[in-house]
Order: structure tokens, then sequence, then C-alpha cells
């Protein structure tokens, strides 16, 4: 399988609207990362939505506007990285409605493409159970080969890392939930705002 002329690729105004709405929409997309010559597809499985300053879940809300989290106020469908532990990071969309903040972070993704090239990422065993291959923010970064140099990386345009429609994913398969690891979020953990396939083998842990 090569990468589809006829997949769509997602355009800007798709990321002009509430985060909490995007993230669920997300869901059957497939992302796709090109590292030189290869290719790599993963189908979103797993989101949650980030919403801006009213949000303490958010880096906006818990920071308010610095220079790290400033793309969050900027043009959506860029990149917004940043870093969980030590060359461990997580990968986020922004996307919001005009002069707002706010982004939506990538919990889990099937590998659907370029399966042999995620696994030589995440220095795994041939025989790693692939469920458990990008079944989660850090190694979607690993297995993908994202870090800081793509922070504010236009994927809408570019094509290193870009997002196209994928499988269409029925109302009554989609679960949501509270978002997860975010305890110092106070009330706003308890928001609504994650979403999965329910049937999905993919999800984190």
């Amino acid at each position: 399988m090569g990468v589809n002329s006829d997949f769509k690729r997602l355009n800007r105004e798709f990321f002009k609207r509430e985060p909490v709405v995007v993230a669920k929409e997300l869901l059957g997309k497939y992302i796709i990362r090109k590292i030189d010559s290869e290719i790599i597809i993963g189908k979103i499985v797993e989101t949650e939505a980030y919403g801006g300053t009213e949000d303490k879940g958010c880096h906006v809300g818990r920071y308010g506007r610095t220079k790290k989290t400033e793309l969050l106020f900027g043009e959506v469908g860029k990149a917004y990285i940043y870093p969980v532990y030590i060359n461990t990071y997580c990968l986020n969309v922004v996307a919001h409605k005009d002069n707002k903040a706010g982004g939506v972070l990538f919990r889990a993704l099937e590998p659907i493409l370029g399966i042999e090239k995620i696994i030589e990422n995440l220095n795994k065993d041939k025989n790693y159970d692939i469920t458990k291959l990008l079944n989660g923010p850090g190694k979607i970064c690993k297995g993908l080969k994202i870090g800081r140099d793509l922070n504010g990386y236009d994927m809408i345009e570019g094509d290193e890392i870009y997002i196209v429609e994928g499988e269409k994913v029925k109302e009554d398969e989609i679960i949501t939930t509270s978002r997860i690891n975010i305890p110092y979020a106070g009330k706003d953990k308890y928001l609504p705002w994650r979403f999965i396939i329910k049937d999905s083998k993919f999800l984190s842990r």
C-alpha cells in the first residue's frame, strides 16, 4: 500500500472549530508521516481536546500566554509538540475558533503502513505486539520519529506530517470519557473530552 493520491487532506477550516468537536471528528482519520523516502500511516483511534484559557488541563490555562504556548493561539493546523520526559514528546494539532486557543492531543494510533519502520524507531523486536506500538502519546512520537524540531510544523501544507480522510467512524462506535493523566487540572480533569473508537485494540493503557 502506498500513499493513495485519492486520500483527501484535511484543510485549515476543519481545525477552525472548538477543539472538542475537532477531537471527536479526527477519529478514523489517517496521520501520514514521511521520513526520507519511507512512509508511515497511522489511523487515529484516541484523542483528547484541550480548550484554551478556560481549561486548566491545557497549557494555556495553566501557564497563560507565553513564548511556549503562543502556538496554541496561532494558526490552526500547526503541530504543537512538547516534552513530557527526556526525549519523550507529545504531538498535538492546534485547533480553535478565531481569537481563541486550543488543540487536540493524539493519544493512540493503529499502525496501517510502515510497521517495520515503527518497530525500528521504537527499538522493539519484530515480533512485538502490534497493538502496543503506538498506544500512547510518547510512543506515537517515538514511533513516527517526531521531536521538537517539528514544533510549529504546518500539518496542512507540509509533506513531512499531515492528516487525511481515512475511515468513517459512526457515532455509536465512539466512546466519550474524561481525560487522563492530568491531576493538576482540578475540576477540569472531569471534562468529557477524551474520545476513543470503542472496539479498537490499539488504545492507550
